[in-house]
């Protein structure tokens, strides 16, 4: 199956008419778009079973909105009406192989009893997923997806970023990157790192400029979770904060 375009008028059917479904958020004018597009659509004729839907965040800024897209491109995964897993981030064909898998292994009886809702699924419902009829269900990963997806979320999705100049300079394991996803702290503070280089980047000023006012708060909320981990976790999360500091400057 080819991909599909997604737009406010045919996302609620969509996600809740077909078992699987992968939406890539995306822009015309998006470099890393155009890199990931390719491997997105590959994937769609590898798997006709699954549907993967395109959405053009310029032309479906409603869509984009609800779901919160700040970064793209961004994948968002549906199972069963759920929503299990949104990143931004062009992943490469090896990987997105492996989300595959892992999605169509997922128990969702389970995350269904485990699961909470999600406020990126209920933006999305209540805004774009249809006008005149009940939303679909859509929940964030609960832990027992979450434990399915830890390796696409933030375990190998992470470890891509092992090849960073930025990060291997300030002393970032892949190691670490590896086992991130287990830890909040860390995905908070990679998942801002890849916003602020991704609009650096992109050109993207405005944007820049929003993320270096929020980057204060942030910082301090961060380290102060520090004290809380161990001494190893602490140093690679601290060096991530120095890598972000120096695009935050440049």
């Amino acid at each position: 199956m080819a991909t599909i375009e997604i737009t406010a008028q045919n996302l609620k059917s969509t996600i809740e008419n077909n078992p699987i479904v992968f939406l890539d958020f995306w822009a015309d004018w998006c470099g890393p778009c155009k890199q990931f597009g390719p491997v997105f659509e590959k994937a769609s004729e590898k798997h006709p079973d699954i549907v993967f839907g395109k959405v053009d965040t310029e032309a479906q800024q409603e869509v984009a909105a609800a779901f919160g897209i700040q970064s793209i491109p961004t994948l968002a995964i549906f199972k069963q009406g759920e929503l299990i897993f949104m990143q931004p981030g062009a992943l490469p064909a090896h990987m997105l192989e492996q989300i595959i898998a892992k999605v169509r292994e997922l128990d969702m009886s389970t995350v269904q009893a485990e699961g909470r809702p999600s406020s990126a699924g209920t933006a999305a419902n209540g805004k774009a997923a249809g006008r005149d009829s009940p939303p679909p269900r859509s929940r964030e990963p609960a832990p027992s997806s979450a434990k399915v997806v830890t390796t696409l979320a933030a375990g190998e999705g992470l470890a891509l970023m092992a090849g960073d100049y930025a990060l291997r300079r300030q002393g970032v394991t892949r190691e670490f990157l590896e086992k991130a996803g287990a830890i909040p702290t860390a995905v908070k503070a990679l998942e801002f790192y890849r916003k602020v280089k991704e609009s650096a980047e992109q050109g993207r000023g405005e944007e820049l400029q929003s993320l270096r006012a929020a980057w204060m708060n942030l910082s301090g909320e961060i380290n102060a979770e520090l004290s809380t981990l161990d001494a190893d976790t602490r140093s690679e999360i601290r060096a991530v904060l120095r890598a972000i500091e120096q695009l935050i400057k440049a």
